[in-house]
């Protein structure tokens, strides 16, 4: 908000009205100084008419702006959510103003959707994304900074990890119509990539010559670089003889990541195999912890912000936990008759000490 200019040499001011609309109004100068002062009259007068925004925005008018400013650059699937989670909080109450909004209505909501049955892990998705929908309207100055974290999540035990094996995986790529499916497969389970990661792989990202993908920013603001199988390898190079364009997976209509969910559980029930498409980003996960990878290294590869998401995977390297408990000292008590012999074998400074109880009672 502030002070622009269209197409000819004035100033216009942009502002929000009462409603959360946006308002442009000429200001016949073309001086910026004179601009900036009729700017802030503008701002001052509606304050003092009691027309501050926080005071008038409604909820609707609020939900159509922001779920337009949703649709721009967020997935439907994250639309259909934040509309579900405010579909709910209507349910509790029904909210007149955004400013009706605040941490106390927020724990009603989540005592609601207890009262409901649901699952503690989904009540924890639905009220974080009401938490982020109040931010956005912070962010856009429409109500003022409320405290949400004192609004707390429930305890939810973490979800358990499921992953293919190495036959089930033969399966899938047995199973595959063409190569463009064969590519999907290897993807996530040789390279680990998210379902919205692979329809968005370029060619141009896939380097040949040091045999690594180039993983552009997604989830985080982060680039990440992974070293490709001989498997991928192959398959790549076969795929980019008959490249139709820049894309490494062939996709009809727009590139969403639901086409290829769909490719690919047509493939898994070819296969007869259980799956879905993020199993296989956890099957290439877990196949490295299995063999004793480090749970940093696999979060590097996995592109996590934290390493704490990827601690999930942690108990699948028994053989790891085993191996640091067998370095500790080796350390024992044997009783030989009436003597005590204390055994240090990781330390050569032990010695065996006999002690003769008789002696000592004398």
């Amino acid at each position: 908000m502030g002070i622009i200019k269209k197409n000819g040499p004035y100033y216009y001011a942009v502002y929000h009205n009462e409603y959360g609309s946006t308002r442009c109004v000429p200001l016949k100068t073309a001086n910026k100084q004179i601009a900036l002062r009729l700017y802030q009259d503008i701002i001052r007068r509606r304050n003092e008419t009691k027309e501050k925004l926080p005071l008038h925005i409604t909820w609707d008018a609020f939900k159509y702006k922001l779920f337009r400013h949703l649709s721009i650059d967020k997935a439907p699937s994250t639309i259909r959510e934040v509309k579900l989670a405010c579909r709910y909080l209507e349910d509790v109450k029904k909210v007149r103003f955004l400013q009706d909004v605040n941490p106390e209505l927020l724990q009603r909501y989540k005592e609601y959707l207890i009262r409901k049955g649901y699952r503690n892990v989904y009540i924890n998705d639905l009220v974080a994304c009401m938490k982020a929908v109040m931010r956005q309207g912070e962010k856009w100055e429409f109500v003022p900074k409320q405290d949400w974290s004192s609004v707390s999540l429930l305890k939810a035990p973490r979800g358990r990890v499921v992953f293919h094996t190495p036959e089930e995986i033969n399966k899938l790529l047995a199973a595959c119509p063409s190569e463009n499916g064969r590519i999907i497969v290897l993807l996530g389970a040789d390279a680990g990539l998210r379902r919205g990661e692979i329809p968005q792989l370029r060619w141009q990202d896939v380097d040949f010559e040091n045999n690594q993908l180039y993983i552009a920013p997604n989830k985080t603001e982060y680039c990440r670089y992974i070293p490709m199988t001989k498997s991928l390898r192959n398959a790549l190079q076969r795929a980019k003889i008959g490249a139709r364009d820049e894309f490494v997976v062939e996709l009809p209509g727009s590139r969403l990541p639901d086409y290829v969910a769909t490719i690919y559980s047509e493939i898994a029930k070819a296969a007869g195999v259980p799956s879905f498409l993020h199993k296989l980003r956890h099957t290439f996960a877990s196949q490295l912890v299995q063999n004793g990878v480090e749970l940093y290294t696999v979060s590097q590869l996995l592109g996590h912000r934290s390493i704490q998401k990827t601690e999930i995977y942690a108990h699948l390297a028994p053989a790891t936990l085993h191996k640091a408990v067998f370095n500790l000292p080796k350390r024992g008590m044997q009783l030989v008759g009436m003597e005590e012999k204390t055994v240090c074998e990781g330390n050569k400074a032990c010695r065996q000490i006999g002690v003769d109880f008789g002696d000592l009672m004398k």
